[in-house]
């Protein structure tokens, strides 16, 4: 018997100024896996993500209702603590986005405003970025600025960012869109890495490496207008033995 979901969304539909933009999507994201939201441009994927660490409050106009719940947590209720909620669920954006200060200043600035003792702090970020692999290529220049480290780099020390707060889950928004071939496969080992410590949701319109990645996938699709969710399940089954046809024309490059 598999065990309840971690994240688990029931009816979710998210409007933007009336207009429906994510339509009843109903599915759950299990603990310590992978899972891929794959489908074409303006689906509701990303919709999707922001709604999981509430960056839709952040949006004009916007409307989230149904359920979406985090464990026991009602990730919808208005009362949510959103600093205590971002610190459990970390961001990754489609380009890196370090603070325009030192890589060491990038991570001491949200361990100080997290709570994290002074002592404690140069533990953490040695830590951080010995997990991302970062460690050894930038141990003796921490004071350097950060937007000095090439693209790949500058993605691990978000990832490494976002690890030092430790969250349960990281949420990935096309993390390797703006990189080159080598520094996707960097990241894309880092992921692999994670796996089982942290559960990962990744948006990304790279089938190839949704395959690589994924343990579980969700093929969003756009239907009378509006986003929503088409299959979902184990990702051999949905990429080797697609049930709808949309998912198989998708994967077969004839539609998207």
């Amino acid at each position: 018997m598999n065990p309840s979901p971690l994240i688990q969304a029931e009816g979710l539909r998210i409007s933007y100024g009336g207009r429906l933009a994510l339509r009843d999507v109903t599915f759950g994201v299990a603990a310590g896996r992978i899972t891929a939201l794959v489908g074409p441009s303006g689906c509701g994927k990303t919709s999707f993500l922001n709604c999981l660490n509430r960056l839709t409050d952040l949006i004009p106009g916007c409307r989230v209702e149904g359920s979406l719940r985090l464990d026991e947590t009602d990730l919808l209720d208005p009362r949510l603590d959103l600093l205590a909620h971002r610190r459990r669920v970390g961001m990754i954006f489609q380009r890196p986005n370090p603070f325009p200060i030192s890589i060491r200043a990038n991570l001491d600035l949200p361990l100080r405003e997290h709570g994290c003792a002074r002592e404690e702090r140069p533990l953490r970020i040695e830590a951080c970025l010995r997990d991302v692999g970062l460690w050894e290529e930038v141990r003796d220049r921490l004071d350097a600025p950060a937007l000095a480290l090439s693209g790949g780099q500058q993605q691990r020390l978000c990832f490494a960012r976002a690890l030092s707060l430790q969250p349960e889950v990281l949420l990935l928004d096309e993390p390797c869109s703006a990189l080159d071939p080598l520094s996707t496969g960097v990241i894309e080992e880092l992921i692999l890495r994670l796996r089982g410590r942290y559960t990962l949701v990744v948006v990304t319109h790279n089938l190839a490496q949704a395959r690589r990645l994924a343990d579980a996938a969700a093929l969003f699709w756009l239907r009378d207008g509006a986003g929503c969710l088409v299959e979902h399940g184990p990702a051999s089954h949905v990429f080797d033995a697609p049930r709808e046809p949309e998912t198989r024309d998708y994967l077969r490059g004839y539609r998207g």
